[in-house]
């Protein structure tokens, strides 16, 4: 789960980031701004961005760039029609335009009262909490100074790291980090979700998976990350496909 926040103005940007810092059920999680400069940059790119259903985006509606938040939103909910999106505005005469973009946002909220946000942003998260748990499609990773709260399609590999008995790196769809636990209890979390689990250092997605080049011991992920692997390693992975295969088929 990741907070994006889309606004143009570099005070709002630093009003928010404090704002959120002030509440700890949100200052522990991922927080993306990105610098006015690149926002035109990446609307272009959002077609090819990874989201997931978990994230949450808070967009300026009145942005003062080619595109309006509006354009971003629609981008955003055609892309991914589960994750969340929460509109900033000083005006409140938009909410027809957005109803007839069919955009859906789960929250319409007044830019100047930061407070309200904040209040906003804890209750949907509890909202999106409760309704992953109620169907099991919510992990828990520890890291040094927060906690990740990850869907399972998130995850492309969790591998451990040399000369570390309890730290581990994680690769995701749209972000790496460090978390601090065991590979036998990580196994544990995602054994549910037909996870390849037979490698003593990895965690693999297998549902995240592109292509696995054989002759170059390479796995090839949806986002474009790399995993080398050993040859024997590769063999397993791909008996491993093919029992999901035969079981889901």
């Amino acid at each position: 789960m990741k907070i994006y926040y889309i606004e143009d103005n570099l005070f709002h940007q630093e009003l928010l980031k404090k704002e959120l810092l002030k509440h700890k059920e949100l200052s522990a999680l991922s927080l993306q701004i990105y610098p006015n400069s690149e926002l035109e940059t990446i609307y272009k790119r959002l077609d090819t961005l990874v989201f997931s259903s978990s994230d949450l985006f808070i967009i300026d509606i009145d942005l003062k760039t080619l595109h309006s938040g509006i354009d971003f939103a629609k981008k955003i909910r055609n892309k991914n029609p589960e994750c969340s999106i929460i509109f900033l505005s000083n005006d409140n005469t938009r909410g027809l335009e957005i109803i007839n973009q069919q955009i859906r946002p789960d929250r319409y909220l007044d830019k100047s009262n930061l407070e309200e946000v904040a209040q906003s942003l804890k209750q949907l998260l509890l909202e999106k909490l409760e309704a992953q748990k109620q169907s099991s499609s919510i992990i828990e990773l520890q890291g040094a100074t927060k906690v990740f709260l990850i869907a399972p399609d998130e995850v492309n590999y969790i591998s451990t790291i040399n000369g570390s008995r309890s730290t581990l790196e994680f690769y995701g769809t749209n972000e790496n980090f460090v978390i601090h636990d065991k590979m036998k209890n990580i196994k544990q979390k995602f054994q549910d979700y037909h996870f390849f689990n037979d490698l003593k250092s990895f965690s693999i997605n297998p549902f995240n998976i592109k292509e696995v080049d054989k002759q170059m011991m390479e796995v090839h992920f949806k986002n474009k990350d790399t995993l080398l692997l050993s040859s024997s390693s590769v063999k397993k992975l791909l008996r491993h496909i093919d029992q999901l295969k035969q079981t889901n088929g």
